[in-house]
């Protein structure tokens, strides 16, 4: 990837340099050797963040945790010019830990700092101390300390991050080949550099118990050969027999899917040949076309035919497996249900026996109501009566009949009459014809005669 000498970035992907990239002036003093701390610390402070922050940010950009000192040097030349002082700026990466060696990463991805210590020292293979021995009694090689491929791991977390959220939250519970997962990282538009820093992405998102990886040996070297995304978190990440059952049949599926399209491809083009040799009157021609448009259709229902039995063999294992997530639910659903009627006593004894309980409380509540309600009526009836005799007695009227709204169940109601009411109540009657008394003819007949 090449860098402008510009400070912007366009539609073609170049990378933002900082603006005191154009001052000569500026970028002498950047591109020079660090001078000793002691002198201007805060110039040397400076310096050391600018070149921090610049690789960085480019390593971001492209989508490349690997780098060495020579590709640093190679991407931040400005015409003719190297900067002098990245090989101090990689040490203090060192020192502060921002940065491992690739062949340590690789060796124990998951290994801390403290450890990776403890390795460098006590566990590193004799062939690599004795590399580091003879560079360092015998002589240098700055060109090999200058190839020496490092990971910067802020890097490699944020393109790991970046991975996560674009590829594997959208295609969970696939298990893919290594040049299928780097498809998909390009179709989602994951900047990523090489393979080798696809890799390591790898690696690191296996540390993180986020994919399952299965190798290969091929030409003496250890690849990446299946990579597992699991449907959700806490699945199993190893990758099994039942896996690579799946994926081959989904590698044959999509092979049957091209060899279709390949066949009727074929076959339009056969047809189309026999139609122009029929145009022209050569019709032996064209039956020879036509047979090899005939084979190529029985080829392509053979085909289809087992693309479909393919199809519905991975619909019955997907099936299965959906069966057997329902049927884990229904074992712990099951199971909690039994734990909880347990700690909470709901038995169907103990149930009985406080609804039980619970029916006499609520008959006592009633008796005590229907008592409370008939005293209250009671007193209510003899009040009332008693407001009635003193306003008779006020009014200096009879006492007349009394019918009290409230009856008692044990006691029967008084009528009280007096003989004038009774009398005009007698008056008021009426008698049938042929019943009436003589005392009533003999009142009649004064109204005769008159």
């Amino acid at each position: 990837m090449s860098l402008s000498s510009g400070d912007k970035t366009n539609g073609t992907g170049q990378f933002r340099f900082p603006e005191s990239w154009n001052d000569n002036a500026k970028m002498k003093l950047q591109f020079a050797m660090f001078r000793s701390r002691d002198l201007d610390t805060e110039d040397y402070d400076a310096k050391m963040k600018f070149w921090m922050d610049i690789i960085v940010k480019y390593l971001k950009f492209s989508g490349r945790p690997i780098f060495s000192l020579r590709d640093l040097q190679l991407q931040f030349m400005r015409g003719d010019q190297l900067p002098a002082c990245l090989e101090t700026v990689i040490s203090e990466m060192h020192h502060r830990k921002q940065i491992r060696f690739r062949s340590e990463f690789e060796h124990d991805p998951a290994n801390s700092w403290s450890s990776w210590l403890v390795n460098s020292l006590v566990k590193r293979p004799l062939s690599w101390g004795w590399s580091k021995i003879k560079y360092s009694v015998v002589s240098e090689d700055l060109e090999a300390t200058a190839l020496i491929e490092r990971i910067h791991l802020d890097v490699l977390n944020s393109t790991c991050d970046l991975i996560a959220e674009k590829v594997l939250s959208e295609n969970s519970g696939k298990l893919l080949h290594f040049d299928a997962f780097k498809s998909l990282c390009k179709a989602q538009e994951v900047r990523i550099y090489s393979e080798r820093d696809l890799c390591v992405c790898l690696l690191a998102l296996n540390v993180r118990q986020i994919v399952g990886l299965e190798f290969k040996i091929e030409k003496r070297f250890r690849q990446i050969h299946l990579v597992k995304i699991p449907k959700k978190e806490g699945d199993d990440l190893n990758i099994s027999q039942e896996d690579h059952a799946v994926h081959n049949l989904q590698n044959t599926q999509a092979q049957l899917l091209k060899q279709l399209e390949d066949l009727e491809e074929d076959i339009k083009v056969n047809d189309n040949k026999a139609r122009q040799l029929l145009k022209e009157n050569k019709r032996q021609m064209a039956k020879t076309y036509l047979r090899k448009r005939h084979l190529l259709e029985k080829n392509h229902e053979r085909r289809s035919l087992a693309l479909h039995n393919i199809e519905s063999l991975l619909s019955s294992v997907d099936e299965a497996q959906n069966s057997g997530v329902v049927l884990d639910a229904y074992k712990i659903g099951s199971n909690t249900l039994k734990k909880v009627l347990s700690e909470s006593g709901l038995k169907y004894d103990n149930v009985d026996e406080v609804l039980a309980d619970v029916r006499d409380t609520l008959d006592q509540h009633r008796e005590v109501q229907d008592v409370m309600s008939n005293s209250v009526s009671d007193s209510i009836s003899q009040e009332d009566d008693l407001l009635e005799q003193e306003l008779r007695d006020l009014c200096g009227e009879s006492t007349p009949a009394t019918f009290s709204p409230f009856n008692n169940n044990n006691q029967k109601t008084e009528v009280v009459i007096t003989d004038e009411e009774m009398i005009a109540m007698l008056q008021d009657l009426e008698v049938e014809d042929g019943s009436v008394s003589q005392l009533s003819m003999r009142t009649a007949k004064p109204a005769q005669v008159l």
